[in-house]
C-alpha cells in the first residue's frame, strides 16, 4: 500500500488553495468555464515540485518513474491510466449497508470502507482525469417523483493484499443482493459529483458520503438507480465472504467506464451514420479524440446486405486516413441468403 504524504511544500499548498476556489465555481457555473478551471490545476499539481519528496541521498526520483502521483492526503492520480487511488481500510464485514466507503465518524456502521481523505479533493481529482460530474440523487416535487443519480460512468474497484498476494476485484464482488442472495454482476456507478452549499462548502465533505449504495443528495460516487435509504428497504448487505479482515488496507480505485465498441453504420452511398446523426470519418475521430480519448478501441462498421465488401473497406480506409489506424475496426454484415436458416416447413391441417 502506498503512504499517506501531506503536502509540504509551498507549491502543495497553493496547488490546493486554487483547486478549493475552482471547486466553489464548479458548482456556481457549469459548460467551457468549468472545464477550462482546471487546466492551472493540472499545470500545478504535475510540475510542481515537493521538497519533501526529495531524498538526500541514494538515487534520483527519475531513475524509478511512475505514473502515479500524490495529489492530496490520501488520494494519488495515476496519470498512464487515469485512475484516482484512495488510500482506504476496511471497518465492516457483514450487515445492511447504505454505503461502500465514508469518511472517518460518521457512517462506519453501515458502509464496509472509511478514507480518511477529503471528499473535495476526490472530486477535484476525479475531474482531473476527465471524469465530469452529474448530480446526486433529488426529489423532484413537480412530478413527485425520485430521480436517480447521475454522472460520468465509472468503474469502482478495491486493491488489497493477503496472505496469497495483492489482489484487485470489483466492488460489486464486496455486496450481496439482499433478495438474490448474489453480488450483483455490475453496478451503475456514476460520479454524482455531491454538491456545494451557497456558504461555500461542499456537501459530501459534512456528510462523509464518498461511495453511495442508496439515495443521498450528497453523494460524491453513487449507483445510478433510486435505492431508498429506509432501513427495512436496503437492498444490499456487505459479504463476509469476500471482504477480508477489518483492519485491512486497501485501495480504492476509480477510473473511467470505456464503451465496449463504438458502433458506426455504414450507408449503401458509403456515408456514415453515429446513432440518428450523419457523419464522416473526420467527424468521428474528432468525437472520439474529444469526448472519448482512450476509449472506444473497437470499432464496429455495421451495414446490410446493400452495402458491397467494397464500400465497408473503402469505410475503413477513410477512418484510418482520419487518424483512425491505431484503432480495432471490425466489419459486422448480415451474412449471405444461402447461409441463413430456412423456414419452417408449414404444417398441414388435418
Amino acid at each position: 500500500m502506498r503512504s499517506r504524504r501531506s503536502a509540504n511544500s509551498a507549491a502543495d499548498v497553493t496547488a490546493y488553495r486554487m483547486i478549493d476556489v475552482i471547486s466553489s465555481a464548479r458548482h456556481r457555473t457549469d459548460g467551457l468555464f468549468w472545464l477550462l478551471s482546471w487546466v492551472p490545476v493540472l499545470t500545478l499539481v504535475q510540475v510542481a515540485p515537493a521538497a519533501s519528496d526529495q531524498p538526500n541521498d541514494g538515487p534520483s526520483p527519475k531513475s524509478a518513474p511512475t505514473s502515479i502521483k500524490d495529489f492530496a492526503p490520501g488520494v494519488h492520480i495515476d496519470w498512464a491510466n487515469r485512475a484516482v487511488e484512495i488510500d482506504a481500510r476496511v471497518v465492516l464485514r457483514s450487515g445492511p449497508l447504505e454505503l461502500l466507503a465514508c469518511s472517518p465518524k460518521t457512517r462506519e456502521h453501515e458502509s464496509i470502507l472509511v478514507v480518511d481523505a477529503r471528499p473535495l479533493h476526490v472530486y477535484q481529482a476525479l475531474g482531473l482525469i476527465g471524469l465530469a460530474p452529474g448530480s446526486p440523487s433529488r426529489f423532484d416535487e413537480a412530478s413527485r417523483k425520485s430521480i436517480p443519480p447521475s454522472g460520468e460512468p465509472t468503474v469502482v474497484e478495491v486493491r488489497f493484499r493477503l496472505a496469497g498476494g495483492e489482489q484487485t476485484v470489483p466492488a460489486e464482488k464486496w455486496l450481496l443482493d439482499v433478495k438474490t442472495k448474489q453480488s450483483p454482476e455490475s453496478l451503475n456507478w456514476v460520479f454524482a459529483g455531491s454538491k456545494t452549499l451557497e456558504d461555500g462548502r461542499f456537501l459530501a465533505d459534512l456528510d462523509g458520503t464518498v461511495v453511495c449504495v442508496v439515495d443521498f443528495d450528497s453523494a460524491l460516487v453513487a449507483v445510478g438507480e433510486t435505492h431508498s435509504a429506509e432501513n427495512d428497504l436496503l437492498w444490499a448487505n456487505a459479504n463476509a465472504q469476500t471482504i477480508p479482515p477489518v483492519g485491512t488496507p486497501c485501495m480504492l480505485i476509480f477510473r473511467a467506464k470505456a464503451p465496449a465498441a463504438l458502433v458506426i453504420d455504414v450507408r449503401p452511398d458509403g456515408s456514415f451514420r453515429l446513432g440518428d446523426e450523419a457523419a464522416d470519418a473526420n467527424s468521428i475521430a474528432q468525437r472520439i479524440a474529444a469526448t472519448m480519448p482512450g476509449q472506444a478501441e473497437r470499432l464496429i462498421l455495421r451495414g446490410g446486405a446493400a452495402v458491397s465488401d467494397e464500400q465497408f473497406r473503402a469505410a475503413v480506409m477513410a477512418l484510418e486516413a482520419a487518424g483512425l489506424k491505431d484503432r480495432k475496426i471490425e466489419i459486422n454484415r448480415p451474412p449471405p441468403s444461402s447461409e441463413l436458416p430456412s423456414p419452417p416447413a408449414p404444417v398441414e391441417k388435418p
